[in-house]
């Protein structure tokens, strides 16, 4: 059973910050579980949707899964660095997107177990002040229950912090696997409205030769 009085004055910032990151995980969730898949089906049709725009200049119009091909045969009028700025835009504007509250998020993760450790110490002082204070002898029973009282708020402040920490890597790692296999599907994109073979430029040239 919780004791909320052995929490002392930090009983209020550290349900602060606990219910700050869960709402920040949750929300950091809901927006990626919501991304748009990158699969090998996926890229295939978006491949097949920039070459048929190169040849056929988008006459048959299919229906684009992802929003950044979508963007990129929107500008397939532009030239290739023009069209690459665009890109470029558009996935500092994901980054962002994806990247957002993350900071906030590892700042609880590094802020909580200080709090916790603020705690801890405020209730080791109360707890000598106490034993100062009495005439009677010190028992081990008397200090052990001073001790796990001081030492509560450092142990739920590494319960915030542990989760927030690895949720904020977890998700930036999260990112940035996106952010690249998205990138990669918009290159070969931009080699297809182009009139190259992606799958040629894309496969190794180089071979071993053993003797």
């Amino acid at each position: 059973m919780i004791n909320l009085a052995a929490f002392g004055p930090l009983l209020w910032p550290l349900a602060i910050c606990s219910l700050i990151a869960l709402a920040l995980v949750l929300e950091r969730l809901w927006v990626f579980i919501g991304l748009q898949p990158v699969s090998a089906k996926s890229v295939a049709a978006a491949l097949s949707q920039c070459r048929d725009c190169e040849q056929n200049g988008c006459q048959q119009r299919t229906e684009v899964a992802h929003t950044g091909v979508a963007l990129l045969l929107q500008h397939r009028s532009l030239s290739v660095t023009q069209r690459e700025e665009v890109m470029g835009c558009w996935l500092q504007a994901e980054q962002h997107r994806l990247t957002r509250h993350l900071r906030l998020l590892q700042l609880i993760g590094v802020l909580a177990p200080m709090l916790g450790l603020l705690g801890t110490v405020l209730g080791l002082v109360n707890m000598f002040a106490d034993i100062a204070g009495q005439d009677q002898p010190v028992t081990p029973a008397l200090l052990a229950n001073g001790l796990w009282q001081a030492l509560y708020t450092t142990v739920w402040g590494l319960a915030i912090s542990i989760p927030a920490l690895a949720a904020g890597q977890g998700f930036a790692l999260w990112a940035e696997y996106y952010l690249n296999a998205v990138e990669r599907v918009l290159n070969r994109c931009q080699l297809a409205l182009a009139g190259l073979d992606t799958e040629a430029v894309t496969k190794p040239s180089i071979r071993w030769v053993t003797s």
